[in-house]
């Protein structure tokens, strides 16, 4: 069976193509600091502040302190606003946008479904540590909990004992109640500092698209 047919173990979607998404340690997301809902652009602090300002560097990644927990924001890509997460082995995950169905989709890259296949097979069986991934720096999960949320989730704070009930090895996707689908989730990775690397795999139909990938390694 190849990798690209086996299914992802947990989605995530955006309200929007834009997909910002923050990943931390979900024991920490009741101290993640939103911006006020009434915040002018003078007011315009907390976390979603300091990850706007860390990527308007020009960094594709913005480490940021979620309490006394680590994490990181970044964009994977702007045109699906979803990704889908996969367990590559039991130490490995891999952050995947667009997902699969979005390529397969007629509007998009439908007419090519065996190298849509080809480039998921590709990605998914990669070794981070021996491929053209760029190295993002460790995480620290004590819990063992991976909160992957979008940037403008209005309830992040729910994380931390929404972990509580996802089962070993599973996942578990919240929403808000703003738009449709959800925009967050909560993976058990296992305790354990992880190595984040990020790659890009460039469609071979058409340079301008590409599948990228936030690859999670747990430290052996």
């Amino acid at each position: 069976m190849s990798s690209s047919s086996s299914p992802p173990i947990g989605s995530l979607a955006s309200l929007n193509a834009s997909l910002t998404i923050v990943v931390f340690d979900a024991r920490s997301a009741t101290d993640w600091v939103p911006t006020r809902p009434a915040a002018t652009k003078a007011q315009f602090t907390g976390h979603p502040a300091e990850v706007m300002r860390g990527l308007a560097k020009g960094e594709e990644v913005a480490a940021i302190d979620v309490g006394a927990s680590g994490g990181y924001a970044f964009e994977l890509e702007g045109k699906s606003g979803r990704l889908d997460v996969y367990r590559l082995a039991d130490d490995t995950f891999a952050l995947v946008a667009p997902p699969r169905d979005w390529w397969l989709d007629a509007a998009h890259h439908g007419a090519h479904a065996a190298e849509v296949d080809a480039l998921f097979d590709a990605a998914l069986a990669a070794d981070p540590a021996t491929e053209d991934a760029t190295e993002v720096g460790p995480l620290e999960l004590p819990s063992g909990k991976l909160a992957a949320v979008y940037l403008w989730h209005k309830k992040i704070g729910a994380a931390r004992e929404l972990a509580l009930t996802v089962p070993r090895a599973g996942a578990l996707a919240f929403g808000d109640g703003y738009g449709a689908g959800n925009a967050g989730l909560i993976v058990d990775v296992g305790p354990g500092t992880y190595a984040l690397a990020r790659r890009e795999l460039e469609a071979p139909w058409d340079p301008a698209q590409a599948l990228v990938v936030m690859y999670l390694t747990r430290d052996r």
